[in-house]
């Protein structure tokens, strides 16, 4: 269940002031799609706290903007108002309940805020409602940081019973016992301990989204070493690295995190795109494929293996994998890909898709 705090109450209060003072302003939904999409530009510039008042004016504008709130949440999280962004969070919450999305940045910032039982409520929540293949990377750091909060929980120790009085002597013979009954036959699922890393893992995470980079691979280096089957340490590392330019130490990474447990599929992933990236493409399809055998319904690889293959002039087996991303892709999401992957089939020689580029 979500709560409206006082900072809900003033924001949606803002909204209802803009409607009666400025009611031209708040008619026209085009101007928070303006105020919203001028926020995307400032976002992408690296201006969160700009980019956080244009957000502010667009949800003033139109309270049911959705994706405005989630942007907002965003924002306010990467400039460090917490309080602010688990608002918005919890707005977008409201209008999209079925998405995991906010769930995953509220329990952040409800972790930055200490409210460690909220915080893995939220992580669980979001770990609930997102099933997507893609999203694996958030999944293992939603894990990870629950494992963390839940090692730095200290259970109450309980009180030791009182002793019983001495049982008066028996005045008859005592009943018989009753038949032993017999133990069960399987034994109940013991929850995996926390990693022992879980809590430097967890630093790492906020040393890098607080842009200490150096500091978050130092971090997250020692969390491998003291757990090396912390799986998503290690991707997250790799894809640090990656972010910053470090291509050849991101491979490093990525293959040592497969051979260390080859039946992750995310570094499988990782280490294909980074070596199309580096235009390795032998190397890149056989981490495409060794995916592919992993998360064959995935369609994401199948771009990614079709660009190394046409590269390589393998055109026929290009064709086949866009044409297998294009029947595997439905997420509105992914358009730009899906007239890439199109375009490509073209290019190839392929017949147009049905209904043309869209």
């Amino acid at each position: 269940m979500l709560f409206r705090g006082p900072v809900t109450l003033i924001l949606l209060a803002a909204a209802a002031t803009a409607t009666v003072a400025g009611g031209a302003m708040a008619a026209d939904p085009g101007s928070a799609s303006v105020a919203f999409d001028e926020a995307q530009a400032l976002s992408a510039a690296q201006r969160p706290a700009d980019a956080a008042a244009k957000l502010d004016r667009a949800v003033a504008m139109d309270p049911t903007f959705a994706d405005a709130w989630f942007a907002l949440g965003v924002a306010r999280r990467r400039v460090g108002q917490c309080p602010l962004a688990v608002t918005a969070y919890r707005r977008y919450a409201e209008l999209r309940p079925t998405e995991g999305e906010p769930y995953y940045g509220m329990g952040l910032c409800l972790r930055s805020m200490g409210d460690r039982r909220a915080a893995i409520d939220a992580m669980e929540k979001y770990l609930a409602l997102e099933q997507r293949p893609s999203a694996q990377k958030w999944t293992d750091n939603a894990r990870a940081v629950v494992s963390a909060l839940r090692a730095e929980e200290k259970p109450t120790p309980a009180m030791a019973p009182l002793p019983s009085p001495p049982a008066p002597p028996p005045t008859q013979p005592p009943a018989p016992s009753p038949p032993a009954v017999p133990p069960p036959t399987s034994l109940p699922t013991i929850p995996p301990a926390p990693s022992p890393a879980a809590g430097i893992y967890a630093d790492a995470q906020s040393l890098r989204d607080s842009s200490r980079i150096e500091d978050a691979i130092a971090r997250f280096q020692q969390a491998i070493a003291i757990d090396p089957n912390l799986m998503p340490a290690r991707a997250a590392l790799g894809e640090l690295l990656l972010k910053i330019r470090r291509d050849d130490q991101a491979v490093a990474v990525f293959q040592a995190a497969v051979r260390q447990n080859p039946g992750y599929a995310l570094a499988w992933y990782n280490l294909g795109f980074t070596l199309r990236e580096l235009g390795r493409w032998p190397a890149a399809i056989d981490a495409y494929q060794a995916y592919i055998k992993l998360r064959p319904t995935d369609p994401d690889p199948y771009y990614g293996l079709g660009r190394a293959l046409q590269r390589l002039g393998r055109g026929d087996d290009a064709r086949i994998a866009f044409q297998t991303y294009l029947s595997l892709e439905k997420r509105p999401s992914e358009d730009k890909w899906v007239k890439q992957a199109q375009a490509a089939l073209i290019e190839l020689g392929a017949p147009a898709p049905a209904g043309g580029v869209r």
